[in-house]
């Protein structure tokens, strides 16, 4: 390891030479205006590569973070408004003795297309949705908990796009 760092100091030394030559045949005086402008593009490369980006990202983060906040205290603010909107909360639409088929009709109005769907006995439904919006599937588990279903069982994994979601889970009534 020393031999190669050693070979390698002498191919730069040698490589370097012209240079090393030329800025020693210059007199005192301009060596120091040399050694200052080397100084001066030292300070420069500093700044432009690394004090500048790093201002820039913290500038950046502090903005997103100032923006992340507004965001929060809208939601906050808005959040009894949006709950009311629904309708006021947990448990207000009641599924209907036809419940079965409700559960493939609110499926369909959230834009989901079931791929299995099987009916056990009066009580409960097994469903199975493959490669459908993550979002759309679990704001549609919620609207049915909102309606008085439970979930007996569930299983979701990712699908096969970013994004998406594939789900089977047992509904009771």
């Amino acid at each position: 390891m020393k031999q190669k760092l050693n070979d390698t100091r002498a191919q730069l030394n040698k490589r370097l030479a012209p240079a090393i030559t030329w800025y020693q045949e210059r007199e005192p005086r301009e060596q120091r205006i040399l050694q200052l402008l080397a100084v001066l593009f030292a300070v420069a490369v500093i700044y432009w590569l690394i004090w500048q980006p790093s201002w820039n990202a913290r500038q950046d983060a502090r903005q997103r973070y100032l923006s992340n906040q507004q965001t929060l205290a809208w939601i906050q603010a808005n959040a009894d408004a949006v709950r009311a909107a629904r309708g006021g909360g947990r448990n207000t639409a009641q599924l209907g003795s036809n419940w079965v088929s409700e559960v493939s009709r609110s499926a369909q109005n959230y834009g989901l297309t079931l791929r299995g769907f099987t009916p056990n006995g009066t009580d409960s439904v097994r469903v199975q949705l493959e490669n459908q919006e993550a979002s759309a599937l679990l704001l549609w588990l919620q609207s049915l908990e909102e309606q008085g279903l439970t979930l007996a069982t569930l299983e979701m994994s990712a699908g096969d796009k970013s994004g998406t979601a594939s789900l089977r889970a047992t509904l009771t009534r």
